[in-house]
C-alpha cells in the first residue's frame, strides 16, 4: 500500500491480503481517521510510518490488513473498546488520561508539540504565561487538548477551542496561516514538513515535549500487545543495514566484516545456538585473523549472492564458491581454499554410466550455479534437457531428491556428495562432470584489491595447516558432524536451545523477540541453567542473587525463574530508558546496563555528551565511550571510577551479531 497516495480512500473500509496460506486467520483491524489525506511526506507522517509497520507485522503473522475508518480523533477511543478495531494506528499520542483506558505498545516515536501563529501578527504569545486570555483552537480529543488542560493550571485565562469538523492533519495549521484562527499546536514532526509549503507559520514555544506516540490497544488484548511490542524490537533490529563498498581499510574501521552465504550443512548452519559451516569458519579464521568481527548476511538464493556483495550488503562471499569464467567477469576472487570435483549424482544402481546414457533425460540443477553453467554444453551434446531447479535449492535439497526419487539426476560437487552420502547411502557418481578439479574460493568487489590481498595471504597460510585438515576431515568425514547439520540445523528445525519455550513464554509476556533474548542466554551462560560465575551470578541469564530477589526470584538456577527474572530485568533497563530514544538504542543500552549496570551506562553516555560523541547512539559513539572508562584518566571523571567496559562493549556487538543470525535462520 503507498502511503502517500492519500487517506481519503479509507472512506469504505480497505483490506489487504497479506498472506494466504494455511487457515484464515482473522484479519488485524486498524482504526485509522478518515480526515488523514496523506499531503505530508511519508518520512513525517506518523500515519504512514504506523501502517507501513503494521502491514509488515500483519504479514509476519499471516493475517490479513483490514483499515477501519473513524471521522474523529474523539472518536477513536471508542471505537476501540467497543471492538470496532484491535489497534489505533494514528500518531497516536500517549497521556495520562489514555493510560487509564487503553493499552499501548512501545513508543513509536516521540514528538515535540509545538504551539504555532501567524508571523507578523501582533501579540504572539513566546512563552506559556503569554498565552493567558489567548484562544488555541485544537481538534476534540487530541492529545493539545490534555496538554493545554494542564496548563491552564498554572496559567489563568487559557481559553481551549475543540472542534470536530477537522478534515486534514494540517487543516488548522492553514488556518492559522492564512490568518481565520489565533493559535493551534502542531507536533514537531508534521510541523518540520509544513514549514515548506506554509512559510507564514511560525512557532512560538513547546507546549509539551518528548511526547510518545505508541499503537493503542484494549486493556484486555495482552497477546496482540506483546506480539506487536516484540515485532517493534525485531523490526529495529533487522532493518536494512547501510550499504558499505569500501575496501580492508574501512572495514576495519568498522570492525565488523560481513560475509555473504548460504544456509546448508556445508557452508553455515546453526546447531545449539553456535554456528557452524566449512566456509564459515574459515571466514571466521579470516576475520580473527585480522581483528575483526564477523558478521553473517544469509542471502536467500545462490543468484542473490553476487547482486548482494556489489550492492555493499557484505564483503565477501564464503558460499563454496566456484570460480568459473561466468562470475569472474562481476567479481574478483582470492586464491582458492579447496578443489573439488563436479559430478553428476543417481540412485545407486542407476542407468547412466556415460554420458550418451543421458539422452532424452533430465538433469536438475539450479540456473544461476555453476554445475548449470558447466552442464549446459553437455546437455547440447548429448541431448538431455537441463531442469532448473529453484534458486534458493540447496545441494542437500537436490540430492535428498535423488535419494528420495522425486528427480533422477542432479549435480553437485564432490564435497557435498562426501557429506550427504555420511548420511544417504543411496548415492552415487554416475560420470564426472569436468576432467579437471574446480577451485573454491572468497570472492570479493574486484575494486577490493586490500581485501583480496589479504584473503590470498590467508588461504596461503591456512590451507596446509593442521587446524585446516582437522575443519574439512570434521566437515566431511565425520558422521556424526554430518548428522548434527542434517537434522539438527535451528534453519530446519525452528530451535535454538532445549529452553526456547521458556525463552518465549518469557519473551512474549515482556514484549521482546525471543531469539534476541536467547542470543542474550547463549551469551550469559551458554545455554546452562546451572551455570554460576566467578561473580556469583547464576542461571541461564547469569541473573546476581540480589538483582534476582529485588524482582521476587530465589531459585535461579531452575530454568523458569532464571529465565523469568533475566528477561524482567531486561524489561526493566528499556523503561528506565528516554523512550525518545529509537527503539534499538534503547536495548543496546540495555543490554550494556544488563552486563556493566546502569550506572555505567549513564558514565559512558556522560562522558560520549563531553567528547562531542552523540550520548543517544551506541555504535561508533557510547561504544567508544564505555571503552575509554577502563583508561584511568577517563575513570577518575566518572561516577563509578575503572571499568573494564570493554566487556560490555563486546557483550553488546556479541549479542546483536548472535540475534541477526537466529533472525535470518529461525522463524519468529
Amino acid at each position: 500500500m503507498r502511503h502517500d497516495e492519500g487517506m481519503s480512500a479509507l472512506t469504505a473500509c480497505a483490506v489487504l491480503l497479506l498472506a494466504a496460506d494455511g487457515g484464515t486467520p482473522a484479519p488485524l483491524r486498524v482504526l485509522v481517521l478518515s480526515t488523514e489525506d496523506g499531503v505530508l511526506p511519508s518520512g513525517v507522517d506518523p500515519v504512514s510510518h504506523e501502517l507501513a509497520v503494521l502491514e509488515d507485522f500483519a504479514a509476519s503473522q499471516r493475517r490479513a490488513l483490514a483499515l477501519v475508518p473513524v471521522d474523529h480523533v474523539s472518536e477513536l477511543e471508542q471505537a476501540l473498546l467497543t471492538r470496532r478495531g484491535d489497534v489505533i494506528a494514528a500518531g497516536l499520542a500517549v497521556t495520562r488520561s489514555r493510560r487509564a483506558t487503553l493499552a499501548f505498545t512501545r513508543d513509536t516515536a516521540a514528538v515535540d508539540e509545538v504551539v504555532v501563529g501567524r508571523k507578523g501578527s501582533a501579540g504572539l504569545p513566546r512563552r506559556p504565561e503569554e498565552l493567558s486570555g489567548k484562544t488555541v483552537t485544537v481538534p476534540r480529543g487530541s492529545s493539545y487538548v490534555e496538554a493545554l488542560e494542564e496548563l491552564g493550571k498554572r496559567v489563568r485565562g487559557v481559553s481551549i477551542e475543540a472542534v470536530d469538523d477537522v478534515h486534514s492533519a494540517d487543516q488548522l495549521a492553514w488556518e492559522v496561516a492564512r490568518g481565520q484562527r489565533a493559535l493551534t499546536v502542531v507536533d514537531s514532526t508534521r510541523l518540520s514538513a509544513m514549514a515548506r509549503y506554509l512559510p507564514e507559520l511560525e512557532p512560538l514555544f513547546v507546549l509539551t515535549h518528548a511526547r510518545p506516540t505508541a499503537f493503542a490497544l484494549r486493556p484486555d488484548d495482552a497477546t496482540l500487545r506483546a506480539q506487536l511490542d516484540a515485532f517493534l524490537v525485531t523490526r529495529a533490529f533487522t532493518a536494512e543495514q547501510p550499504l558499505h563498498t569500501d575496501d580492508l581499510d574501512a572495514i576495519k574501521k568498522r570492525g565488523t566484516l560481513r560475509v555473504l552465504t548460504r544456509n546448508n550443512s556445508v557452508s553455515f548452519f546453526l546447531y545449539r545456538g553456535n554456528r557452524y559451516g566449512f566456509d564459515y569458519e574459515l571466514a571466521r579464521a579470516f576475520a580473527k585473523s585480522q581483528g575483526l568481527h564477523l558478521e553473517v548476511v544469509v542471502a536467500p538464493s545462490w543468484d542473490a549472492l553476487i547482486p548482494m556483495l556489489e550492492e555493499g550488503k557484505g564483503d565477501v562471499i564464503a558460499a563454496s564458491f566456484t570460480r568459473t569464467s561466468a562470475r569472474e567477469t562481476r567479481v574478483a576472487f582470492s586464491q582458492p581454499y579447496l578443489t573439488v570435483s563436479e559430478v553428476l549424482v543417481q540412485r545407486k544402481g542407476g542407468p547412466v554410466k556415460r554420458w550418451e546414457d543421458l539422452a532424452g533425460r533430465k538433469v536438475t540443477a539450479p540456473p544461476s550455479s555453476s554445475w548449470a553453467e558447466h552442464l549446459a554444453p553437455f546437455a547440447r551434446q548429448y541431448g538431455f534437457t537441463v531442469v532448473d531447479a529453484p534458486e534458493d535449492a540447496e545441494a542437500e535439497d537436490l540430492l535428498a531428491d535423488v535419494a528420495d526419487g522425486a528427480i533422477d539426476f542432479t549435480v553437485t560437487d564432490s564435497h557435498f556428495l562426501a557429506a550427504e552420502r555420511l548420511v544417504r547411502d543411496e548415492l552415487e557418481v554416475a560420470v564426472p562432470l569436468t576432467a579437471e578439479e574446480q577451485p573454491i574460493a572468497f570472492a570479493v568487489r574486484p575494486g577490493n584489491v586490500k581485501l583480496l590481498g589479504a584473503l590470498d595471504t590467508f588461504v596461503k597460510r591456512t590451507v596446509r595447516s593442521a587446524e585446516y585438515n582437522l575443519l574439512k576431515k570434521r566437515s566431511f568425514e565425520s558422521q556424526r558432524a554430518a548428522t548434527v547439520a542434517r537434522t539438527q540445523d535451528s534453519g530446519v528445525t525452528g530451535r535454538i536451545c532445549p529452553y526456547d519455550a521458556v525463552i518465549k513464554k518469557y519473551s512474549l509476556r515482556y514484549g521482546f523477540d525471543w531469539r534476541l533474548m536467547a542470543a542474550q542466554a547463549w551469551r550469559e551462560s551458554n545455554f546452562d541453567p546451572k551455570a554460576r560465575s566467578f561473580a556469583g551470578a547464576l542461571g541461564l541469564f547469569q541473573v546476581m542473587p540480589a538483582t534476582g530477589q529485588e524482582l521476587g526470584f530465589t531459585r535461579l538456577t531452575e530454568v523458569d525463574q532464571g529465565t523469568h527474572a533475566g528477561i524482567k530485568y531486561m524489561a526493566k533497563l528499556v523503561a528506565r530508558l528516554e523512550p525518545t530514544l529509537p527503539l534499538e538504542e534503547r536495548v543496546r543500552f540495555a543490554l550494556a546496563a544488563y552486563n556493566a549496570g546502569f550506572g555505567r551506562l549513564e558514565d559512558a553516555r556522560r562522558l560520549a555528551r563531553d567528547l562531542k560523541l552523540n550520548p543517544d547512539v551506541w555504535a561508533g559513539n557510547v561504544e567508544k565511550a564505555m571503552a575509554l572508562l577502563a583508561r584511568p584518566a577517563y575513570a577518575r571523571r566518572s561516577r563509578g571510577g575503572y571499568c573494564r567496559c570493554q566487556e560490555p562493549v563486546d557483550y553488546v556487538g556479541i549479542i546483536e551479531n548472535k540475534y541477526r543470525s537466529y533472525a535470518q535462520l529461525v522463524p519468529p
